[in-house]
């Protein structure tokens, strides 16, 4: 009897909460106006010049200042993030270089998401040479002569104020090279009519382009700025797409704008007039690297905008739906009056509908309605009898409940998808799609005979937390065609892979789930195959037709759930796409190792043409090896070989070797990985190595920064101690 009267009690409190909902409310999509403007319109419009958007902006600010807690139209930082057509090595080759000795017949490139399109990176490399931004400088390293590869250019691109402008990545073409370099800029504005200044700061992204036909002397030949922080770029025979976010600001307004020379370009801004949490302005401009021009550059004034993704033909850009708190009486009013009153029963149904037929103002009515609730729980809570009766309403009243907040939150917790046109740097925006759930990253997208597949998780919490995740199929308008809901449910999504017709994906709570999914069918994707095993993978990637290759971690089950061990790399034969299967797995380290290849797909290296090799870079944490606690630290790379019948080890390749208490951070980890001919590569914050890819053996090695420490503000003289080298 006492859980009835706490079911009641727990409904009751449902009646007359006015704000403390538990879901993010969202307007009632066929009430919602702006003015003249429906909200709910997927109708793009423009903004005609800057008064109209400050005018706008402002009126959704009024809209939206009591429906959150801090009215404030301001931007999230973003965070920079990590399929294509069958394609067995992803990588976008850059032009050879000229002039001095022969370039390598073979070498790598970086490892991208769909073959064409290039994805800018913090080293990059041709045939013959090594372009790396290191600290806040730009090297070119002469790398084909092996032991006697040096750094034959330098260029100081910033500084160690936080104002100094910041490089952050590049792409080379040819002989032109562009780095896109962050800044901070302080100004002046002044209110109307007034004489005192303002101080404001303002975060842009410069594109230096360099002529480097000769790569002992650089040239500077351009600079084109656009306003906002870097995110991120792509680039497609040559033809750069630059994407800028910017907040649209705090109480003023900087609008958009691209600058080259004296040339001062204002981006036409596009819109749709929904209300979002926050606004931002994601500028897309694309920069002709031969030409050093700008071909086109358009502002579209979205939400938060976190994954990007792009195919040889369009861009996607998606973000989370970010509702806000609407903090009145609308909402619950629909929930109780659609939901609740028409399961009441008996003299309570008859009390409550005599209220309301008294035709009374909201207020006046919801008091009345609150006095006949108060009496029944307060008759109810001393009859037995009562309880017996009303137990299967109250049930009934709680299930519907969940069903409506359900609902509710699925709506606001949708992933908003702009798909954009890219046809020789000019940018035309297509269509917008809407699906539910999140996405994990770009490698949640996929493009393939015009239509947009997509994986998200769906994660929400009605009493507890109900998850699963859906597979989607849009077509070229942006429209579902396709669907494949509610899989592993309790798990959500860790890595996925389009391949052609199928989907590997891997899901997660206390084991790994492997997916294959096909989509030969885009009206009706289904599920394969499952293979379970312990852990899971965070990146995949296709060896051949029949291997994929997973990079993540190794868990270990226990009472209280699973604890993370080391670094795993496993290969799945999907041969039998109904039976996949482990073939073979290395783990490296225990619980604290890492890799850089788990957030950032840029760091796998699979070179096909030498001998299907692979290479890992690791941070191996091993067990506590005395009293203090100290571990035994190894930075460094894998290197091994992967065909049908697993792995075999070739050997490693050290960074840093070390013996400490400290071990969250190290400027030696691996963070990418290159070849040329019979040349590899390794690259870390300190170090810049050279190895022979016949036997390992170090031919060079350039220091590339004086800290080689672990943890260097937390750490004593005596907690560090460097061993010797490992053998292989």
């Amino acid at each position: 009897m006492k859980k009835i009267t706490l079911a009641f009690i727990v409904i009751l409190s449902l009646f007359i909460t006015a704000c403390n909902v538990e879901f993010d409310e969202q307007p009632n999509d066929n009430e919602i106006y702006f003015g003249e403007l429906d909200l709910s319109s997927d109708e793009l419009l423009k903004f005609e010049n800057i008064e109209e958007l400050e005018e706008y902006l402002n009126k959704v600010s009024d809209e939206t200042e009591n429906t959150r807690s801090a009215g404030s139209l301001t931007a999230l930082s973003s965070k920079s993030v990590m399929d294509s057509d069958m394609v067995l090595e992803s990588v976008s080759a850059p032009m050879a270089a000229e002039g001095g000795i022969a370039g390598a017949s073979d070498y790598s490139s970086t490892n991208v998401q769909v073959q064409g399109v290039d994805e800018a990176d913090f080293v990059k490399n041709d045939d013959k040479y090594i372009y790396m931004i290191s600290g806040n400088s730009l090297l070119i390293i002469d790398a084909m002569k092996g032991e006697d590869a040096k750094v034959i250019s330098e260029i100081s691109l910033g500084g160690d104020n936080y104002r100094d402008p910041t490089p952050v990545e590049l792409f080379i073409n040819d002989n032109k090279l562009a780095v896109f370099v962050q800044l901070y800029e302080e100004s002046y504005r002044f209110s109307k009519y007034d004489i005192r200044p303002m101080r404001t700061y303002r975060q842009n992204t410069e594109v230096y382009l360099y002529d480097i036909s000769d790569r002992e002397n650089p040239e500077k030949v351009d600079t084109i700025k656009s306003s906002g922080r870097y995110y991120q770029s792509r680039m497609i025979d040559g033809k750069i797409y630059l994407i800028t976010l910017e907040s649209t600001g705090y109480g003023y307004l900087n609008p958009p704008m691209i600058l080259r020379g004296d040339t001062r370009i204002s981006p036409e801004i596009y819109y749709f007039p929904n209300l979002e949490e926050s606004y931002q302005f994601n500028t897309i401009t694309s920069i002709d690297i031969k030409e050093n021009e700008v071909v086109d550059s358009k502002t579209f004034m979205l939400g938060y905008s976190n994954t990007l993704m792009m195919s040889e033909d369009n861009i996607y850009i998606a973000y989370q739906k970010n509702n806000y708190w609407r903090c009145n009486s609308e909402p619950d009013r629909d929930r109780f009056f659609d939901v609740v009153v028409p399961l009441l029963e008996s003299e309570l149904k008859k009390d409550v509908d005599s209220v309301i037929a008294q035709g009374l103002n909201e207020d006046k009515e919801w008091e009345k309605i609150e006095i006949v609730l108060a009496d029944f729980f307060t008759e109810i809570e001393k009859s037995k009898t009562m309880q017996d009766d009303y137990e299967d309403m109250l049930t009934e009243i709680s299930e519907a409940i969940d069903d409506y907040d359900l609902k509710k939150q699925l709506e606001n917790r949708k992933t908003i998808i702009h798909k954009l046109s890219v046809d020789n740097g000019e940018i035309d925006y297509v269509a917008k799609g809407e699906v539910d759930g999140q996405l994990l990253n770009q490698f949640s997208m996929d493009e393939s005979n015009g239509n947009l597949r997509v994986a998200t998780t769906v994660s929400v919490w009605i009493r507890e937390r109900i998850q699963y995740n859906n597979v989607y199929v849009l077509d070229e308008d942006m429209k579902e065609i396709g669907l494949l809901e509610e899989i592993a449910e309790d798990e959500r999504i860790y890595s996925t892979r389009f391949l052609g017709d199928k989907l590997f994906m891997v899901t997660f709570r206390q084991t790994d789930p492997f997916f294959v999914i096909d989509l030969s069918n885009p009206e009706k994707p289904e599920i394969f195959g499952e293979l379970k095993l312990p852990g899971f993978s965070n990146y995949l990637h296709p060896i051949s037709e029949n291997l994929i290759l997973g990079v993540g971690k190794e868990t270990t089950e226990t009472k209280w759930g699973f604890t993370t061990n080391g670094v795993k790399i496993a290969l799945f034969d999907v041969s039998d796409y109904a039976n996949p299967k482990l073939v073979d797995k290395r783990e490296y380290g225990g619980s604290g190792s890492t890799s850089e290849i788990l957030n950032d797909h840029k760091a796998f290296l699979y070179a096909p043409t030498k001998d299907n090799m692979i290479v890992i870079p690791v941070k191996e944490v091993e067990e506590k090896n005395d009293y203090y606690g100290t571990r035994r630290v190894w930075s460094g790379a894998y290197i091994l070989s992967v065909d049908e019948t697993g792995f075999e080890d070739i050997g490693e390749v050290e960074h840093s070797s070390v013996s400490t208490r400290y071990y969250w951070q190290d400027s030696a980890n691996v963070k990418r990985s290159i070849y040329m001919d019979d040349y590899l590569f390794t690259v870390s914050n300190t170090y810049f190595k050279i190895n022979d890819l016949n036997n390992l053996k170090e031919l060079n090695s350039i220091k590339l920064s004086d800290d080689e420490s672990i943890y260097p503000d937390y750490r004593y003289a005596d907690e560090e101690i460097m061993v010797e080298p490992r053998m292989i």
